[in-house]
């Protein structure tokens, strides 16, 4: 008996769970929407090609000496002879770096610095400046902005830099 009248709820329960208890419009209208939205794709921008004048060729096996830069409103030139990494420790200067070097690292803030070419610019501080004319090896510079608040852009190459 116990089981006659498990089984018997049991088909009732199914049985009303397969009805559809919406009128005709309200399930018309909810067909409209039933499935799932197809997310529109947009292509991601493609770079603009490097143009051969722009790359400056450097051997990757030298390992030139650090270069350093330190102090508050310093205004200096310095040059990349062997693929060198240049640190700058201060605010407020004017650098500019002739030569592809390995990384510039620029740890300060409100600095002007105009790089010939780099494999990678870290930025450390604020409010920085950093334009670079060429690209190592062909290469874009892979740029790290820790304070998210520099401003790093591609300028052209000045006619001599050839």
């Amino acid at each position: 008996m116990k089981g006659s009248i498990a089984l018997s709820c049991l088909l009732l329960a199914t049985a009303l769970a397969g009805c559809d208890m919406r009128s005709e419009t309200a399930k018309r209208e909810m067909e409209k929407f039933s499935g799932t939205p197809t997310p529109t794709f947009s292509p991601a921008p493609t770079e603009a090609p490097i143009d051969p004048s722009e790359v400056v060729n450097a051997d990757l096996n030298l390992q030139g000496d650090p270069v350093n830069v330190s102090g508050y409103e310093q205004k200096k030139s310095i040059a990349c002879t062997k693929f060198n990494p240049v640190t700058v420790n201060g605010g407020s200067s004017v650098i500019t770096i002739k030569g592809p070097c390995r990384q510039i690292m620029v740890n300060g803030d409100g600095n002007r610095i105009t790089i010939d070419a780099a494999i990678a610019i870290v930025l450390n501080g604020d409010k920085n400046i950093v334009q670079y004319a060429r690209y190592v090896n062909g290469k874009r510079p892979f740029i790290t902005d820790n304070a998210g608040s520099n401003t790093i852009e591609k300028i052209a190459s000045p006619p001599s830099a050839h």
